[in-house]
C-alpha cells in the first residue's frame, strides 16, 4: 500500500476533464428532468395501446435511457483505463498482471459497449414510435439521430473494411465530446 501513499504522478488535466464531463453526463441523464420523474399524473400517456414485449413506449423509454446511461460509461473508463495502463508500475506491486487483468475487463466491457449501444438505439426508436404524439418530436429524433451517427461510426471503427481514412474520419466523429453534448441536450430537453 506504500505505492498509493506517495504516488510518483500527478493526474493528468485530460483525465480530470474527462472525469467530470462524465460526471456532468450522468448526474444530468439520472435527473428528474431525464427521468420524466416529476410528472403529476400517473396516468397511462400510451393510450392506444402500443406495446412491445409487454411494455408500453414509456417503459421502454426507460429502458432505452438506462441502456444509454450505461454506454456513456465510456466517457469515465477509457481515460481511467488508458491512466491505469500508463500508471500501473507506480501504484501498484504487481503491475505485469494488473495491465493484463486491464486488458481483459476492457475487452470484455467494449463488447457490452458495442451491444448495449446499438441496444439504446434500437430501445430508443422504438420509443420514439410508439410515443410520437410529443410536442418536442423534433428534437428527440434530432437526439435519436446523434444516437445513431454515433452507433454507425462505431461499427465503421470495428470493422477492417473501410479505407483507412473512413476509419479516421468516423473516429473523429466517434469520439467527439460536442456531438455526445448535443445528443443528450437534445433528448433530455425533448423529454422535459
Amino acid at each position: 500500500m506504500d505505492h498509493l501513499s506517495e504516488p510518483s504522478m500527478i493526474v493528468p488535466k485530460r483525465t480530470l476533464i474527462g472525469l467530470l464531463f462524465g460526471i456532468i453526463v450522468f448526474s444530468l441523464l439520472l435527473s428528474n428532468i431525464a427521468s420524466a420523474d416529476d410528472d403529476e399524473d400517473d396516468g397511462d400517456d400510451n393510450d392506444d395501446g402500443k406495446e412491445l414485449l409487454g411494455m408500453d413506449g414509456e417503459d421502454l423509454g426507460s429502458v432505452a435511457q438506462v441502456l444509454f446511461i450505461f454506454t456513456l460509461t465510456i466517457v469515465v473508463w477509457k481515460p481511467g483505463h488508458i491512466w491505469l495502463q500508463k500508471n500501473a508500475k507506480d501504484y501498484f506491486a504487481e503491475p505485469k498482471e494488473v495491465k493484463k487483468s486491464l486488458r481483459k475487463f476492457n475487452k470484455i466491457y467494449m463488447r457490452l459497449h458495442y451491444w448495449i449501444g446499438f441496444g439504446a438505439v434500437v430501445v430508443g426508436g422504438v420509443h420514439g414510435l410508439a410515443t410520437m404524439s410529443e410536442d418536442n418530436g423534433w428534437m428527440y429524433w434530432a437526439g435519436w439521430a446523434g444516437m445513431v451517427i454515433m452507433s454507425v461510426t462505431g461499427a465503421l471503427l470495428l470493422w477492417k473494411w473501410p479505407p483507412k481514412k473512413v476509419r479516421k474520419g468516423a473516429r473523429l466523429i466517434h469520439a467527439q465530446r460536442v456531438m455526445l453534448v448535443i445528443t443528450i441536450v437534445l433528448l433530455v430537453v425533448a423529454h422535459d
